[in-house]
């Protein structure tokens, strides 16, 4: 957790007292002074956060051991950055570091004062549903099942600060959740390192593809060129054949003006044999011919082969690509805002259809990328009532094509054309082909051209029942 350094401590302390003259100027004080960027604030006057907060702790009141998890957990620095802008403490904004900022708030908590209160209002807003559910809590028991609960749902930010500002909440209470949330913090760090290891390996999978793909491509070329080869063969063979058969004729001429003479009976013998040599050379010729259009059609087959290899070589280097640009975003920013231009502003996310052991992975791409996504599985269980709803409220929309009902699908892109909403359909509802999808829908240069459906990769095909897949 964080500590305070004596610097920044007695930089702050003027501030959270009120003891800076009036007239210093809070827009041109160094950092080292930013003690007189509140000196206008009457911290008696300030209001109490709107709702109140009758029977409950507030954040001053709290130990201040548990100030640093909750300001970290339930407030993104920005938030942070925002307030202090807005009590006018704007070299708290200028900060050169996002740790610089937390620790002054952390600091500016243990007792009542201008942050202080800005950031108990701003909490108390922004979680007041959190704090009337657990109001209902009677006794320590429910609070930690409430607790509980919000943990296995993913509510963590609202949850916490409700529970550790509850009535009733104890010390164990208050030790437990600090103690979760502390934990679920290493658990996110294991899992990011558990997804950058996951994009190694895609790495050197895509490697070893586009090794066997190179590999392939060469042998079909080699053999390609044999074949041709042959066929070249057999046509000069052909050629030959022609030219015996004309020979053939010359001969049958000089037989008929030989017709009469003595040698006849003996020009009629090679006659029978010529005629037999050529009856056996035209039935080589036809087996030629026959050997020759099996070699057009493999031919015609492995030029197919070699396209479709290169089109998938194609679509997994995307997939690829997509997927390092994400948990590129995630390593740099270890929240929910995007970077490099990836942001969805908030944007709501439905994806229709999908694999069920999947969703949490959308979604926490989604969430990477600083939007909401919801989900609708394409008609195995969720109604199609629910769907035209889904569809209305998103802001934009994934479709994979591999696990959604047929119906479902032409709904989707149906309404979609209709309303001009951006529409990407992806080929298979892996996480690659869904990191693809999300990048086209994040990227400025993107986000202007997507108005209706657009496809991703291979079509699904015209008028095929796509199965609704069950995990």
């Amino acid at each position: 957790m964080c500590e305070k350094c004596p610097e920044l401590s007695s930089a702050l302390d003027p501030l959270i007292r009120g003891a800076v003259p009036a007239s210093a100027d809070a827009g041109l004080v160094p950092w080292s002074q930013v003690a007189g960027a509140l000196a206008h604030q009457d911290v008696e006057q300030a209001t109490e956060p709107r709702g109140g907060t009758k029977g409950r702790s507030r954040l001053w009141d709290l130990w201040h051991k548990y100030h640093c998890p909750i300001i970290g957990t339930c407030l993104e620095v920005d938030d942070l950055r925002r307030l202090a802008r807005k009590v006018g403490a704007r070299m708290l904004n200028q900060a050169p570091t996002d740790f610089e900022v937390h620790v002054s708030f952390v600091a500016a908590a243990e007792e009542k004062n201008t942050l202080s209160i800005a950031v108990q209002k701003e909490l108390e807003r922004r979680y007041t549903r959190s704090v009337k559910r657990f109001a209902a809590a009677k006794s320590c028991a429910a609070l930690l099942e409430l607790w509980q609960h919000a943990l296995a749902e993913g509510e963590v930010q609202g949850a916490f600060w409700a529970v550790m500002t509850h009535g009733l909440a104890d010390v164990s209470v208050r030790s437990r959740a600090y103690e979760d949330i502390h934990m679920l913090s290493h658990q996110i760090g294991a899992g990011l390192r558990a997804d950058l290891a996951a994009l190694a390996k895609a790495r050197k999978d895509l490697a070893r593809v586009r090794k066997d793909s190179e590999t392939e491509a060469k042998q079909q070329a080699r053999r390609m060129q044999a074949k041709l080869s042959e066929i070249g063969q057999l046509r000069e063979r052909v050629a030959q054949l022609e030219g015996i058969e004309q020979g053939y004729e010359a001969m049958r001429e000089r037989l008929y003006a030989l017709e009469h003479a003595p040698e006849r009976r003996a020009l009629q013998a090679r006659v029978t044999e010529l005629e037999q040599d050529n009856e056996r050379q035209g039935r080589q010729l036809a087996d030629a011919e026959l050997r020759a259009n099996a070699l057009e059609a493999a031919l015609g087959a492995a030029e197919s082969e070699v396209a479709e290899i290169t089109a998938r070589l194609s679509e997994q280097v995307r997939a690829c690509e997509a997927l390092e640009r994400l948990a590129g975003i995630g390593a740099e920013a270890a929240g929910c805002m995007a970077q490099d231009g990836l942001d969805l502003a908030g944007r709501r996310i439905l994806c229709v259809g999908g694999r069920s052991d999947l969703a949490s992975r959308y979604r926490d791409l989604v969430q990477r990328c600083n939007g909401e996504m919801i989900r609708h599985d394409g008609g195995l269980e969720d109604s199609q009532q629910r769907l035209q709803a889904a569809l209305a409220s998103a802001d934009a929309v994934i479709c994979p094509a591999d696990a959604v009902s047929h119906n479902a699908y032409s709904r989707t892109k149906r309404f979609c054309k209709r309303m001009g909403k951006p529409c990407v359909l992806v080929p298979r509802s892996s996480v690659g082909a869904f990191a693809e999808a999300l990048t086209a829908l994040a990227d400025p240069p993107h986000q202007q051209a997507l108005q209706g459906p657009v496809s991703l990769g291979r079509r699904a095909p015209a008028g095929a029942e796509v199965s609704v897949a069950a995990k």
